[in-house]
């Protein structure tokens, strides 16, 4: 079959060429449609329970993502701290600044604005914190001793010592863009009739952008580097600066590793060709293969994510062999003398069938990850099949016309012509010797995998993606700062859904809610507690004090409901939106933010736990309680990592060693075969334990991804030694004769995945520093697994029978398979 299409391709060359071409180009036209999504909450699949019900909450509050920005008297810092007149005026000129000039900004809150509620006799005033501004020390005295006697100032606004204070940012929900054609096509729908009724089809809102985040994200920088001095010591924190980081490093990194892996891989491929347009034919293969496998992600919506960035270098190191085994038995029959039609048949016809079965193994053990809770690692289950078959496709299409239309010369190495070379005798001389002493061979690999396994069961899950950056980041370093002195920068929410319309003023809800705060910030579960709490409780023992002369003792909620009304009203009349921030609009729904220092998310699986637990308990009887917001999204897909370990891992070893089975013709044969193919994954894993190096999002990808792209050396030269084993030849034999001749081209594509990978190691990100640097030990320990571990367990094998074929004399005429 493969030798007529290559007659077919010989005949027919140019519509072979244009054909594979219109289809590549076709599915690139996606890559217009690509979005890029850093955002924690497309870690969940879109479906998942967890993400629903934050949807639901921000439908109701928006996203609870805000940008904190501490700032500090530093060196100037006197006795009175953030209440020295010159400081108030530059964080009053930074506010003003900031509400200025910083696009798709929603909110800002700090000292200047801050909500300041005090009554004159039955009136309630709600003002601005300095607003009159101070005109003498005397009042700059009186607000800071207000400042420090509001709770909700306190660990928020201020720290508990007065030396630092906060501006928060928030950004809008919804974006700005084509806003005035959305009102037109919403007035316009007023206008579209059935049976004499108007009918407004109101368009959905659309989040805002990562393109306009990035601007207010750019805006907030210049700005705070503007102001920042010795004498007004700035910081800034919060999740929509760490994904525009994330984003930011993202979109630097990727050129980087594709440019380092096609120039890496160009050059190897220059060294065992020696020609050039044998070096350009498979990167035009594996180029089209990238683009065309993130066009189709793009026809199909699935955007560019964290974890995904790694997809390009993955696909040109597992497609660029493909291309080399056919060329390579091209140029062995150019250098015996054939033409290149002729060639080109034979090496079509020899090298067709192993590379649509080395493929589809490939494509198999990458699928594995379509198993995963995590969306992005689900994704790259999708897209890296797909992208393997693609250059499987282009491989007996595309670089065949190529080979017909350019011309390719004679082998100009013993390498490229398939003759014996030093690198042969050694890999056979590596092979006997592993055949003499199979049994110490063995028990050393025991022994490791012994010591492996202990370093494996030390490994510790991690979902942190601050510990991605380098120390000395500022996002980490102020993440760290604002954590330090005011308690925290990210949040959770709890809410809690009634089902009357204005139920959320109950006392006994509002009670029970300040309650559950106070016991959130005081008790401490598995070691944490929240830096401060708010919801419409504080804020009604806040209106509440004011009515009553700012007494202590009256910081309470009233046990009369129609006290907690007329109060709730009198703050409404005063003219105030902060209520929306705090219950919705039929006062069914209660929110209470909590503030958390960051930490790694494997931190805080047991305190959300317990923390939920505990708010369910609190709150029973009154409704639908849920605990949600981003960062108990990003705790919560901890429990899709470890699903993800366990499903991808074991999905993999299964698909691929019942290919093992199914291409080796023997359950014994395909089971052998698995060792060494397992045996570098375990080693990578005690690694990792050993030198405290986390299981995360990137580092659960290493073993599917290395038995996936590895097997397909195991395969060629196992069936290789099998098919001769079976024609009669003596073991030893028929492995250092594989080793001679498949050897070469598994030391070989070893270089070129290890090239496609280490790469990564150039990224500023750590954990994707750990990715390339274990991908690359996993490959490495593969191949000498490979020449080392294999032919021992052959020789062991063979000496207990095992390796004895039930049909004795059924004799197998496969070709050999080199690569």
């Amino acid at each position: 079959m493969f030798r007529a299409w290559g007659r077919f391709i010989v005949a027919h060359p140019r519509t072979v060429l244009l054909a594979s071409l219109a289809c590549a180009l076709l599915a690139i036209a996606g890559v217009a449609r690509l979005r890029v999504d850093v955002t924690f909450e497309s870690f969940l699949e879109d479906d998942d329970p967890v993400l629903l019900t934050y949807e639901r909450f921000a439908d109701t509050f928006g996203r609870d993502e805000r940008i904190v920005v501490s700032a500090e008297p530093g060196s100037a810092l006197g006795p009175d701290g953030v209440f020295e007149r010159r400081f108030l005026e530059k964080l009053r000129a930074l506010h003003e600044a900031l509400e200025a000039r910083v696009p798709h900004l929603e909110e800002i809150t700090s000292l200047v604005n801050a909500r300041d509620i005090r009554a004159e006799g039955d009136t309630l005033l709600v003002e601005e914190f300095l607003d009159p501004w101070p005109g003498d020390d005397a009042a700059i005295a009186r607000l800071r001793a207000r400042a420090f006697d509001n709770p909700l100032f306190q660990g928020s606004l201020i720290s508990r010592h007065g030396e630092a204070t906060a501006i928060t940012l928030e950004l809008q929900l919804y974006s700005t863009a084509g806003a005035g054609q959305r009102a037109e096509d919403e007035l316009a729908g007023f206008d579209d009739e059935s049976d004499g009724e108007p009918r407004a089809t109101k368009p959905a809102p659309v989040l805002l952008s990562g393109e306009e985040t990035a601007e207010a994200v750019a805006a907030i920088d210049v700005i705070l580097a503007e102001f920042a001095s010795p004498e007004f010591v700035l910081h800034s924190a919060g999740m929509p600066l760490i994904l525009q980081v994330l984003a930011e490093v993202m979109a630097r990194d990727m050129p980087r590793f594709l440019g380092l892996a096609l120039v890496s891989i160009g050059v190897l491929l220059l060294f065992m060709f020696r020609r050039v347009v044998a070096a350009l034919a498979p990167l035009a293969v594996v180029g089209l293969t990238v683009g065309a496998t993130f066009g189709l992600m793009g026809w199909s919506g699935t955007p560019i994510q964290i974890p995904t960035q790694i997809l390009p270098s993955l696909l040109l190191a597992a497609c660029v062999g493909d291309s080399i085994h056919v060329l390579a038995i091209f140029y062995q029959r150019r250098y015996a003398g054939d033409g290149e039609a002729d060639a080109l048949v034979h090496a079509l016809g020899h090298s067709g069938f192993p590379v649509v079965l080395t493929s589809l193994t490939t494509a198999v053990g990458l699928s594995s990850f379509m198993t995963s809770d995590l969306a992005p690692v689900s994704a790259i289950g999708v897209f890296a099949p797909i992208g393997v078959l693609i250059a499987l496709f282009l491989t007996l299409t595309l670089l065949p016309a190529i080979i017909v239309l350019v011309p390719m010369g004679e082998a100009k190495s013993r390498d490229a012509a398939g003759q014996e070379t030093g690198s042969d005798r050694v890999l056979a001389t590596l092979g006997r010797f592993a055949l003499s002493r199979p049994l110490p061979i063995v028990l050393f690999a025991g022994a490791l995998a012994a010591v492996a396994l202990v370093g494996a069961l030390r490994l510790r899950l991690s979902h942190d993606p601050m510990t991605w950056f380098p120390d000395g980041t500022p996002i980490k370093e102020g993440t760290r700062h604002i954590d330090a002195v005011l308690g925290g920068s990210v949040s959770f929410e709890v809410q809690l859904e009634r089902s009357d319309e204005g139920s959320a003023r109950d006392p006994e809800a509002l009670q029970r809610l300040a309650a559950l705060g106070h016991d959130l910030e005081t008790t401490r579960r598995d070691g944490y507690r929240a830096g401060q709490t708010v919801s419409l409780a504080d804020l009604v023992k806040e209106i509440h004090r004011a009515l009553h002369e700012d007494r202590d003792e009256a910081y309470v909620v009233p046990d009369d409901p129609d006290a907690v009304a007329q109060e709730m009203l009198l703050f409404e009349s005063a003219g105030s939106d902060d209520l929306e921030d705090v219950v919705d609009g039929d006062a069914r729904t209660l929110r209470m933010s909590v503030r958390m220092p960051w930490r790694d998310s494997v931190h805080y699986r047991v305190f959300f736990d317990l923390a939920e637990r505990d708010s369910l308990a609190a709150l029973a009887g009154l409704g639908e309680t849920t605990v949600t917001g981003v960062y108990a999204v990003l705790v919560r897909s901890i429990a899709a990592v470890v699903s993800s370990v366990a499903s991808s891992y074991l999905y993999s070893f299964g698909g691929i060693g019942l290919m093992m089975i199914l291409l080796l013709g023997s359950v014994r044969w395909g089971l052998l075969a698995m060792i060494p193919n397992v045996f570098p994954i375990l080693l990578t894993l005690g690694v990792m334990g050993y030198a405290g190096l986390p299981l995360d999002s990137f580092t659960l990808m290493i073993g599917a991804i290395a038995l996936g792209i590895c097997d397909d050396d195991t395969i060629h030269a196992w069936h290789h030694i099998r098919t001769l084993h079976r024609q009669g030849i003596p073991l030893d034999t028929a492995v250092a004769e594989t080793l001679a001749t498949t050897g070469r081209a598994a030391l070989f594509t070893s270089i070129l995945l290890a090239a496609g990978f280490i790469g990564f190691t150039l990224s500023s990100m750590g954990n994707l520093v750990n990715f390339g640097l274990l991908t690359t030990f996993t490959i490495g320990t593969a191949l000498v697994s490979e020449i080392f571990l294999g032919p021992a367990l052959l020789s062991i094998a063979e000496k207990v029978g095992a390796l004895r074929d039930r049909r004795a004399g059924a004799g197998e005429s496969s070709e050999p398979a080199r690569r």
